[in-house]
């Protein structure tokens, strides 16, 4: 028996978007990553883009592959909140091992720069002991076996 399709995704089933407006100039830095190596001259599909496609993809559960990704590519209000043209399949699973994931550790640190310090909340204080842990396992999940390896050798 053949799977149910997904329904296609529409503007309206994805939200997020005065997020970008706000992440899309910190993440330009990252627009000319990789660049160098297409010898061509045609590439599409910049890291920034990339990035933002990516956090779309986090911002919304009905997006849940990169065909997902893809299909949200194509909308326009995507396009033009991301400045990016329809998104390729090839290209959004090349970009995993084209571009350096190191590289979002400068912008990660430059948005929590730009936070208002945390004010004092007393219903905290009132628990005693309490252990608060903090995840960072995202990042290095998201680096290509390549890059992982890299970074191991930086280490040893």
């Amino acid at each position: 028996m053949a799977r149910k399709r997904k329904p296609k995704i529409k503007e309206e089933d994805l939200h997020g978007f005065k997020h970008f407006k706000l992440l899309m100039p910190v993440l330009e830095a990252l627009h000319d990553n990789a660049c160098q190596r297409d010898r061509a001259g045609n590439r599409k599909l910049h890291f920034d883009q990339y990035a933002a496609l990516i956090l779309l993809y986090f911002f919304n559960p009905i997006v849940s592959s990169l065909r997902g990704i893809q299909q949200a590519s194509e909308l326009k209000k995507v396009q033009r909140l991301l400045g990016s043209p329809r998104a390729a399949l090839g290209s959004l699973s090349e970009a995993a091992r084209v571009f350096d994931a190191d590289l979002l550790r400068g912008i990660i640190g430059d948005l929590l720069d730009r936070l208002p310090p945390l004010e004092k909340n007393t219903p905290f204080d009132e628990n005693k002991g309490v252990i608060t842990l903090v995840d960072g396992t995202l990042l290095p999940a998201l680096l290509s076996p390549r890059q992982q390896r890299v970074q191991r050798d930086r280490r040893t």
